[in-house]
């Protein structure tokens, strides 16, 4: 037997927006764009922002998604450097 783990059950939206572009992501990956903002949506929001510091598996979660669709792109408002 060959190991792989499971793929979690991909969570339905709430709404028909949510729903929709869900869709369209499954129906189209290759033209997907996957845009996250990173304080408050992939780190918590901390008092000093260089302390913060990603969730535990989301730099893993997103390079796995990346090969899966046409780009993925973190968004902040920090400054470039």
């Amino acid at each position: 037997m060959g190991s792989h783990s499971a793929q979690p059950p991909i969570p339905t939206p709430t709404t028909p927006a949510g729903r929709e572009g869900l869709e369209a992501i499954l129906a189209r990956p290759d033209r997907a764009v996957i845009a996250l903002d990173f304080d408050g949506t992939l780190a918590d929001i901390v008092p000093d922002p260089e302390r913060a510091r990603a969730h535990p598996g989301a730099v893993e979660a997103l390079a796995a998604l990346a090969p899966k669709v046409a780009s993925v792109a973190v968004i902040t408002g920090r400054p470039a450097g």
